[in-house]
């Protein structure tokens, strides 16, 4: 539970920055900047994978690192800056949608988790909790009721941890669905 924990931190910590990026900096220069990291991250994932140490990483990466990630060293960072380069890509006409699919992808997710693993009984999926969807559409919806109406807030926190419980990572159904719905209800209301 501890590693869990600490990479729902460091998640929710590196979520944040980047929604604060693309609030103050629009979603151009963020998804540039998103994808320069991107790189870097897939260069030092490269070299580690190979053999070089880099002392402070690989020790955040072996308290982090779920066991089924570790064929590719910051798989989980990697995966969740793919899935918010894609939301910029694929939503950043709109700089609310993608601040809506980030926030999901950040605060519900990490919210369901924590939630799922102190109070969850009811499974759902795999490991995934009736409880902790719910702590996470309850997140979702906080943060998204700053951004749109109640209803749009609550379809797109719905929709957006839904998501979560597909089989496929949740960097990517988190917030292709939650931008997704936002794209669909935003002309309607």
């Amino acid at each position: 539970m501890k590693a869990e924990a600490r990479r729902q931190f460091i998640h929710f910590v590196f979520g944040s920055m980047i929604i604060a990026l693309v609030a103050l900096k629009g979603v151009q220069l963020s998804l540039q900047i998103l994808m320069v990291l991107f790189l870097a991250g897939l260069a030092v994932s490269y070299a580690i994978k190979k053999g070089l140490k880099i002392p402070g990483l690989m020790s955040v990466l072996k308290r982090v690192e779920r066991d089924y990630e570790k064929h590719l060293p910051g798989k989980g960072a990697l995966l969740f800056f793919a899935g918010a380069i894609m939301a910029m890509v694929l939503f950043g006409q709109n700089q609310n949608i993608v601040l809506g699919a980030l926030g999901v992808a950040v605060f519900g997710d990490a919210a369901s988790t924590i939630v799922g693993i102190t109070v969850g009984k009811h499974r759902l999926v795999g490991k995934k909790t009736l409880e902790g969807t719910i702590g996470g559409i309850l997140a979702s919806f906080f943060f998204l009721s700053f951004l749109f109406q109640w209803q749009i807030a609550l379809a797109a926190s719905l929709f957006g941890m839904l998501a979560e419980l597909i089989p496929i990572d949740d960097n990517f159904t988190i917030p292709l669905a939650t931008g997704a719905v936002l794209t669909i209800l935003l002309p309607l209301l």
